[in-house]
């Protein structure tokens, strides 16, 4: 009766390089997708804010920018001339200067519902109270120049196509990290961000919240958010968070390019309290910020280096599995 010899070594040897290789090209073909992919939400706008000319680069944009502030007392409006606000070079000029900015998750941690504010009506009222539902809060100030307006314009736009009860399923806090906004910078914000609705989502459902440098410190330091003044302006992240009504941080949307399945995920999953994961940490590793082109650029050599060390892993791994399957 014949037999079945063993595989060399030579040949298994020879198998196991194909397998890597052919793993190697597989896990690279998958890498950029996922990236690109990842950042479809994000990235292209969030990059796009980075463009010298602020407002031809944010044209497509309906919602109309708050107007210039009233003067009450610390807060002047920018002048006309002032330089125009360059939201990626502030990060990258505080990412040098060793400055906080940024989010750090904490997905599962809590908001605490009892920071006292004030809303667009000069009224005081708790976070909880202007929550009560799932909600999506946004950290802006009522006098940014453009990255805020914008990130408020986009959510404007997406809420009416958002199949949800507003009120009940789903509401919208803006929060000043400013604490030089006032209820009157609020209030315009408010207008103009109402109007940009149309009638397809209730403007009461959106409230406009500016509050003590403390009130903001406690919020923005349970969000993670994390910023420094710069003069005037600030350098900042760019996010959305959704959060459930007890609080609970369930969901980080970044940038201000997003569809009404991102909110409406981002919400059910607030409903139910189940944190969900984001791809900020997808989109760091891919992308690495150009200081010189003010934009974010594909960073191939660290997903390759990244894929051909995932490789190595893989094939040790299976080296060792046939080793031990010999010596049995």
């Amino acid at each position: 009766m014949p037999t079945t010899s063993p595989p060399s070594s030579r040949s298994l040897a020879a198998r196991l390089g194909l397998a890597a290789v052919a793993t190697l090209l597989g896990a690279a073909l998958v890498a950029a997708p996922v990236c690109v992919a990842a950042a479809q939400g994000g990235h292209d706008a969030h990059a796009a804010h980075g463009a010298a000319d602020g407002q031809a680069a944010h044209g497509a944009h309906p919602a109309p920018a708050p107007a210039a502030p009233e003067a009450h007392g610390a807060h002047p409006a920018p002048a006309p001339d002032a330089p125009a606000h360059d939201h990626e070079a502030m990060q990258a000029r505080a990412e040098q200067s060793d400055l906080p900015v940024g989010v750090d998750e904490h997905l599962g941690a809590y908001v605490p519902l009892d920071t006292v504010f004030t809303d667009s009506q000069g009224r005081e009222t708790t976070l909880g109270q202007a929550m009560g539902a799932p909600t999506l809060i946004l950290p802006v100030f009522y006098t940014c120049p453009n990255v805020c307006n914008i990130l408020q314009g986009a959510v404007a736009r997406v809420l009416p196509r958002v199949s949800l009860t507003p009120g009940q399923e789903l509401r919208v806090v803006s929060i000043s990290f400013d604490e030089r906004d006032t209820p009157g910078t609020a209030a315009r914000s408010k207008r103009n961000f109402d109007a940009a609705l149309g009638q397809g989502f209730p403007p009461e459902h959106w409230t406009f919240l500016t509050g003590s440098r403390e009130s903001i410190a406690r919020t923005m330091d349970a969000l993670g958010f994390r910023f420094q003044r710069m003069g005037d302006d600030f350098a900042h992240p760019v996010v959305v968070v959704a959060v459930a009504p007890d609080g609970k941080i369930v969901r980080y949307l970044y940038g201000s390019d997003f569809l009404p399945f991102d909110v409406t995920m981002a919400a059910t999953e607030a409903a139910k309290g189940t944190p969900g994961l984001s791809v900020k940490r997808v989109l760091s590793y891919c992308y690495s910020y150009d200081p010189e082109g003010r934009r974010y650029t594909f960073n191939i050599l660290r997903v390759t280096g990244f894929t051909v060390l995932g490789t190595i892993a893989l094939l040790l791994a299976v080296l060792l599995a046939a080793g031990k399957r010999k010596r049995r």
